[in-house]
């Protein structure tokens, strides 16, 4: 018998049963129970994405030159915060919860959500600063289904049905999202084989490029990252949690092929066009 899989007896109605048998094609259902199980599993488990973490902490900027620090997530984007970009994304995505991770800085990125329109979710603040995978140890035992983690200072229009269904197909504990920059080096660049993730490379230097692929600082996790977080005591995503998932194989990546911005990026562009 497989591994993880229990015998039980059952009673169907012969109709119902005949249903299933005329489904049964050898290829994708090959017998009763497979068939059982396959229906079981397309109408019981998680259709769609619901909550988003939004990592917002950290240093922070010195906002339009100001003295004052905030954190990344307020910076402009094209005449608005990326908050407020982001929030707008994760709705249309059909997010219905989000919890926003951002130390010091939450306050005033509360104060601002809720000086704007209502964006039409249910949002809660976390002021807690453990680093990037420390702040996942305050969600053990509190996420109950796979969520999205997504960095304060990046922009991206990913369809998140997409990447849940490619994450689902490889089982994996988490999938990172990828794109590609011609010079790594300011990113740290993946390698894969296949669609799993192998290593990890921090900024590579020049002439020794093994990969393109970069981190989007868009991840798919399941709840039971937050309990590794917290009994290893990892503090780092990419530092510590990512290359242990590696280790074990349980970690995958998704290209995107949607536009991506990120706030460096952004930075650099708007000083080349003065």
């Amino acid at each position: 018998m497989a591994r993880n899989k229990s015998r039980i007896t059952i009673t169907l109605d012969e109709k119902l049963l005949a249903n299933l048998d005329r489904l049964i094609d050898g290829v994708k259902i090959k017998n009763r129970s497979h068939a059982i199980e396959y229906y079981l599993l397309k109408n019981l488990r998680q259709k769609k994405i619901r909550i988003a973490v939004i990592l917002a902490g950290g240093k922070g900027i010195c906002l339009n030159g100001k003295t004052t620090i905030t954190s990344k997530a307020m910076a402009e984007y094209e005449g608005q915060p990326i908050i407020d970009r982001m929030l707008k994304w994760l709705k249309r995505e059909g997010i219905e919860e989000v919890i926003i991770f951002a130390g010091k800085f939450s306050e005033a990125i509360k104060k601002h959500i809720e000086s704007r329109e209502d964006p039409g979710l249910k949002i809660s603040y976390e002021s807690s600063d453990s680093g990037t995978a420390g702040s996942l140890k305050y969600l053990r035992g509190a996420m109950g289904e796979t969520f999205i983690l997504v960095n304060g200072d990046v922009l991206c229009e990913a369809r998140i049905d997409e990447i849940f269904e490619f994450h689902r197909k490889n089982g994996g504990d988490c999938t990172i999202c990828m794109t590609s920059k011609k010079d790594p080096r300011s990113f740290g660049s993946i390698k894969l084989n296949g669609n799993r993730i192998v290593d990890f490379i921090e900024k590579p230097d020049s002439g020794k490029v093994e990969s393109y692929l970069i981190n989007a600082g868009i991840y798919l996790m399941e709840p039971k990252v937050c309990s590794i977080v917290s009994k290893e005591g990892y503090r780092s995503l990419e530092r510590d949690l990512f290359p242990a998932l590696s280790r074990q194989g349980k970690i995958y990546g998704y290209y995107l092929n949607k536009k991506w911005e990120h706030l460096i990026g952004s930075e650099k562009k708007q000083n080349e066009d003065k």
